[in-house]
């Protein structure tokens, strides 16, 4: 989903599981956004694959900034142009892998499957599960060169005062009321977790914590893991940065034909039958 506001020359780029429905609401209740929540007529040719799942844009390999940016329909119903794009202030929302995999898991386990089950269960998981699961955060704020395409990235974990801080950027008053969507109740995330989930998770999610590294960290031993956030729990803890305007490093990003290079490697990959979790996650933001 994007969510733009014309006149504030701004757009929010929703992640799922991040408390973006929540976002996307307020900035549409109380501050003249407009969401959008688009299928591209291309669909099938532009992710490699259509499945009974998809209600919108769901897919296995595009993100949302990369999916309603280089879509001239999708475009031409937001009122959108390569300028506006490239001058409009762009923010998104990122929440710690660790605990955002759980959280998707939870949202679409229908048929009550154990963590690590889903995880490693043998049939392909469609395109929804992915989308709300699997994907990687960095995906969905990528560019067609491959970087990170917005200006601020505010944290589910400190959402209420980074959401203050793009309104002050924008020149508005915090005149919402607090809430959360789409939240359904489970364990503390680093319950659910033993040494075969955590390597899983941190092969699955590799791009997440090679690309938001200055926001979490990734952790190798279970042990190590329970302590840091058994122990850990308030965002002032997190090892995070203060800077939220990131770019990736010359050694990972692509160029624009690198990336539709990768993009048709990793359509291949899915076609061929091959796991999408453990190969083709690692490999959009590497060449």
């Amino acid at each position: 989903m994007c969510s733009i506001n014309h006149d504030l020359k701004a757009i929010f780029i929703h992640i799922p599981k991040t408390a973006g429905t929540y976002i996307a609401d307020v900035l549409h209740k109380y501050y003249g956004f407009k969401n959008y929540y688009i299928t591209r007529p291309d669909h099938q040719q532009f992710c490699g694959s259509y499945d009974n799942s998809i209600k919108s844009h769901e897919n296995k390999i595009h993100g949302t900034l990369m999916y309603y940016k280089t879509s001239p329909h999708c475009n031409q119903i937001m009122g959108m142009t390569p300028e506006k794009w490239d001058t409009y202030y762009k923010f998104c929302f990122i929440r710690n892998p660790y605990d955002k995999i759980v959280s998707g898991w939870n949202y679409v386990n229908k048929n009550k499957y154990p963590f690590m089950f889903y995880l490693n269960k043998p049939f392909k998981k469609n395109a929804w599960d992915y989308w709300h699961v699997l994907m990687p955060q960095v995906r969905h704020i990528i560019n067609e060169k491959g970087k990170i395409g917005v200006d601020f990235i505010g944290l589910n974990e400190n959402l209420e005062d980074d959401f203050d801080k793009v309104l002050t950027h924008l020149g508005l008053k915090n005149i919402h009321r607090q809430g959360k969507k789409n939240a359904k109740k489970h364990e503390v995330f680093y319950k659910y977790y033993n040494q075969p989930i955590l390597n899983k998770v941190n092969s699955l999610l590799n791009e997440d914590f090679i690309h938001l590294s200055k926001y979490y960290k990734k952790i190798e031993n279970i042990k190590d893991f329970i302590q840091y956030y058994s122990s850990n729990q308030s965002f002032e803890n997190y090892k995070l940065k203060e800077e939220n305007n990131i770019q990736l490093s010359n050694d990972t990003s692509t160029s624009s034909s690198q990336s539709l290079d990768i993009i048709s490697s990793f359509i291949s990959l899915l076609e061929n039958g091959e796991s999408e979790s453990e190969k083709g996650t690692s490999s959009l933001l590497s060449s």
